[in-house]
């Protein structure tokens, strides 16, 4: 495990606590599912480096980054839906992203 991270939002300490799709409404178990699935892709996605120019990882990475508030399933939308900090759980994916960079930068021989 990488133990020199910044606090970051770990795939398993997110949903340990958050799985409320049993006891909630349709459109809020709806809203939970895109909102998980996407959550699950991104963290997927940006833990193989190789994949980080694909075009399913940019497609990813856009919603996460995107500003966008008027569309109900928009990154920024779903953490307000859940009660979290849009920039604090942005922040927290992109430094799982870093981390593998940095882990796979450590990996490659030097010339």
């Amino acid at each position: 495990m990488i133990s020199h991270l910044p606090d970051m939002l770990l795939p398993a300490q997110f949903f340990s606590d958050r799985l409320l799709v049993g006891r909630a409404s349709g459109e809020l178990a709806l809203r939970w599912a895109v909102f998980a699935d996407g959550l699950s892709q991104y963290w997927k996605l940006a833990a193989d480096t190789s994949r980080h120019n694909s075009e399913e990882f940019r497609e990813e990475e856009s919603w996460v980054l995107a500003e966008e508030s008027d569309w109900p399933f928009s990154f920024s939308n779903l953490c307000e839906t859940f009660g979290l900090k849009t920039g604090s759980v942005r922040s927290s994916l992109l430094a799982w992203k870093r981390s593998h960079l940095h882990e796979a930068a450590s990996v490659l021989p030097h010339a």
